[in-house]
């Protein structure tokens, strides 16, 4: 009897013992989410993006896979218009443009980072240009684990390398699809844009299967902006060529989508290029941008919606804004950014009407923000803080 009244005691000291030792987390699984979500309130950006990456790799839906069976890749296209070389070659095309048209203040190493960041899951990373290597690059470190970066020049792209160089980024769109060993899905970036927050494939993909196309509250075509200037021209032009392949009339109006993230389909790509054979040839003979190029975000998301594969969405938790030599506007800028945390931002260069010492300032503004709010490298540059 004093036997198992001794075992008995022991076994309540034990089991104290365990309880108040134990992680919460082995006793209530409700703790881990009360402690997570604590924990979110309080942490800096750099902790919260660092634990973002494991999050967005055990949300991706399934219901994706079927309509990217093969994953989603990222592309961008970019220039460095400070090349001397890339100027001479511009410069003995005859046309001179604004500083900001080519201009290169680094923001391609943060959108790197971002989708590394936001977007683990995608693992092929690809970078359009004219035989260019991006200053920040490690080019013996363009495999890490699952993640590969690969260089694409021009010449790879064009089916007629004679046209080249090409100094107009029509052309350079119409031929993305022809990057060897691209994804049937993939994400395509400007250097002057990059990822906010978290973003999953289900933000451009429906359960039903078919892609959400953001667009904004401009339609095409659109006379008085038609007047404006060559991008609303060749935007109109692209949606009576669109309206054609699908036998409808050629004012038949069609959404602006948004100038953000784009999402694209390489068989999309494919079928506008097998229906208008001619002015994808024009449109890559094409060095500067004309009237009548084809604008390829926007015709992707016109075929797509005339084609049933898609559907158009009003743009959300995007966030369009110029940078330029004011720093109350660029600090506003800044701090909107950081309150909204938008999925998708486009910070355009603005810096033309500025003075030297204003863009440089401004500048180092820009990269110190970039640097707070994507403090993470990404895989591929010379100095990895991973």
């Amino acid at each position: 009897m004093k036997v198992t009244s001794l075992v008995f005691i022991l076994m309540c000291v034990l089991f104290t013992f365990l309880y108040f030792t134990t992680p919460q987390f082995l006793i209530d699984p409700r703790v881990v989410m009360y402690q997570y979500e604590t924990a979110k309130q309080q942490i800096s950006i750099t902790i919260e993006q660092k634990t973002l990456p494991q999050l967005v790799n055990k949300t991706v839906p399934k219901y994706t896979d079927k309509v990217c069976p093969e994953g989603i890749d990222v592309v961008w296209l970019w220039v460095n218009g400070s090349d001397p070389v890339f100027r001479q070659q511009y410069e003995r095309s005859g046309k001179k443009s604004g500083e900001g048209r080519f201009r290169d203040y680094n923001t391609l190493q943060y959108s790197l980072r971002s989708v590394y960041e936001y977007a683990p899951y995608i693992k092929n990373y690809y970078i359009v240009t004219m035989d260019q290597i991006p200053s920040f690059i490690n080019m013996s470190r363009l495999t890490y684990n699952d993640y590969k970066l690969r260089i694409v020049s021009h010449k790879e792209i064009f089916p007629d390398t004679s046209v080249l160089p090409i100094f107009n980024s029509n052309a350079l769109e119409v031929s993305l699809h022809n990057i060897k060993n691209l994804s049937s899905c993939f994400l395509y970036l400007n250097d002057d844009m990059f990822l906010g927050n978290t973003l999953s494939p289900s933000h451009f993909i429906a359960q039903t299967g078919k892609l959400k196309i953001y667009a904004n509250s401009w339609a095409a075509p659109d006379k008085e902006r038609m007047q404006k200037n060559i991008w609303h021209r060749s935007v109109g032009y692209s949606n009576e060529r669109v309206n054609a392949i699908f036998k409808q009339p050629p004012t038949k109006k069609h959404s602006y989508v948004s100038h953000h993230c784009y999402f694209f389909k390489t068989s999309i790509l494919a079928d506008l290029e097998k229906n208008l054979k001619k002015e994808y040839v024009k449109t890559r003979q094409s060095k500067f941008r004309h009237d009548d190029d084809m604008a390829v975000p926007f015709s992707h998301g016109a075929y797509a919606v005339e084609s049933g594969n898609g559907t158009y969405i009003r743009e959300s938790n995007y966030y369009y804004a110029t940078f330029t030599g004011n720093r109350a506007t660029n600090l506003k800028t800044i701090n909107n950014i950081k309150n909204k945390k938008p999925q998708c931002v486009c910070l355009n260069d603005a810096l033309d009407k500025a003075t030297k010492d204003q863009i440089d300032k401004e500048t180092i503004v820009l990269h110190t923000f970039l640097d707070q709010y994507l403090p993470r490298s990404s895989p591929f540059e010379n100095e990895v803080s991973l």
